[in-house]
């Protein structure tokens, strides 16, 4: 699916009333900063021109500027930051959540916007963060098609923490 296929379908969406009004550029801008990067154009778009939030999965993308029960964007990823400490990789940033504190996030710094997963259960905090091999365009198209593809963890290697 294209771009701008993906955007049309969320537009779908948010004309039946389930999404919140688009993010004002000053929400986008802010995390940019706060990140050191500019948000994948995909991402940028759907949050600029149509919807703050509520996207993908359940309707559970994130919002920047508190549409949901979840905290905004910027304030989720500065607690991941903190709370994973200084391996964190610093472009990735939370995107929704699947329940259970398994997550989906999109790297900033990448225009593609590469996908990670976190999923604490079975492992060490170490190896709970990992890419997974989707893009964001990838990730959004499953959703829309109705896929429920959970964050996978690859094979870990021998970790006597996990």
């Amino acid at each position: 699916m294209t771009d701008d296929e993906i955007i049309d379908r969320i537009r779908e969406q948010a004309r039946s009333g389930g999404l919140p009004l688009p993010a004002p550029l000053e929400a986008v801008a802010e995390l940019e900063a706060a990140v050191g990067h500019r948000m994948p154009p995909l991402l940028r778009r759907i949050h600029l021109e149509v919807a703050d939030g509520g996207f993908g999965r359940w309707d559970g993308a994130l919002s920047l500027t508190e549409y949901q029960d979840e905290p905004p964007v910027l304030e989720a990823y500065l607690a991941w930051r903190e709370g994973y400490g200084t391996d964190y990789p610093t472009p990735v940033v939370p995107l929704l959540t699947w329940g259970c504190a398994i997550w989906s996030l999109v790297d900033f710094g990448t225009p593609e916007g590469r996908m990670w997963g976190w999923d604490p259960h079975g492992s060490c905090p170490r190896h709970a963060l990992f890419p997974e091999p989707f893009t964001l365009s990838e990730r959004l198209t499953g959703w829309l098609d109705g896929r429920e593809d959970f964050p996978q963890p690859p094979d870990r290697p021998e970790c006597p923490d996990c």
